[in-house]
């Protein structure tokens, strides 16, 4: 994959993009054998090789190992889910990495899924659905492969208050949305969510959270100190960095040895795309700064 990739930045270079075959060849020559053998599983290569122009958000082999081993072996059992998550990966036209941009929904084959695109670092970064594109533009003559270091599964089909509701393991959240009537907020494009699981609002001092569903407007605080504006998916996060909440108040994002922290908060479950942001599950609480010596968050 090396080598072509040197290949394919020197014919970019010299003489624009440059055409290696149809999707399924360029496939093949980029070593992506997982993907190339699961389209033909699904019975898609002839599409993919004659049809479009389309699109490819293309997972590398490693990206697919990354995957449970029990998902895989549902998906070779199951042609129709395997064919609709392939789709997934798909959009219709030839669209390079410089049409991209932040918060774009791209339409995908999988109707009416959408890619979610994020944009970080000022253009170095690009994901889709959270997965960066290790390898971008690598052109084919009937389209356009981005390749991609993992999976983009499972397909983000519900809404952020929605895949709350139906998590076991965030009843509480639930509960505190219901009570602070912020669920609508919820509901708008291009969020992300800190969401504390039960055990987290567990580990309150006694009474606190019996105190927190009484007082609406402490309670609407604390749970928008866990909302920001904006889909920051794990690769848009660094460590250092300082991320204004819908509250008002920066959280600060700590990353060392792969553990990431939200203020106090490790994140146990990172990147749950959502079809208007993304999720991450914390093992914490996160207190706003006004509120942390305040009698009601102490014993």
């Amino acid at each position: 994959m090396k080598v072509l990739a040197v290949v394919s930045v020197l014919c970019v270079l010299t003489t624009g993009y440059c055409q290696q075959g149809n999707l399924v060849e360029l496939a093949e020559q980029l070593g992506a054998k997982t993907l190339v053998a699961l389209v033909k599983e699904a019975g898609l290569a002839e599409t993919i090789a004659t049809g479009g122009p389309f699109t490819i958000f293309g997972p590398t082999d490693e990206a697919f190992s990354k995957l449970p081993k029990f998902i895989l072996n549902y998906l070779s059992k199951n042609k129709t889910a395997l064919q609709d998550v392939l789709k997934y990966h798909v959009v219709s036209g030839k669209v390079y990495s410089s049409q991209l941009s932040n918060e774009l929904e791209a339409a995908s084959l999988l109707a009416p899924a959408k890619i979610r695109i994020n944009i970080y670092q000022g253009g170095k970064v690009i994901t889709a659905d959270g997965s960066p594109v290790v390898m971008p533009d690598q052109n084919a003559t009937n389209g356009v492969i981005h390749v991609v270091n993992r999976v983009l599964f499972p397909i983000p089909l519900e809404t952020m208050v929605d895949a709350v509701k139906n998590d076991r393991q965030l009843k509480t959240l639930l509960t505190a949305v219901s009570a602070a009537g912020i669920a609508s907020a919820l509901g708008a494009d291009g969020l992300t969510l800190f969401a504390p699981t039960d055990r987290a609002f567990a580990k309150l001092p006694a009474g606190t959270l019996n105190n927190l569903l009484k007082n609406k407007t402490a309670l609407t605080d604390v749970l928008t100190y866990h909302v920001v504006k904006g889909t920051d998916f794990s690769a848009g996060l660094s460590n250092g960095a300082k991320v204004a909440t819908l509250e008002g108040k920066n959280v600060v994002v700590s990353i060392q040895n792969g553990e990431v922290k939200i203020d106090n908060a490790v994140v146990i479950r990172p990147d749950d795309a959502v079809t208007n942001g993304v999720i991450h599950i914390i093992d914490n609480v996160l207190i706003p700064p006004q509120y942390r010596q305040d009698p009601l968050f102490r014993n």
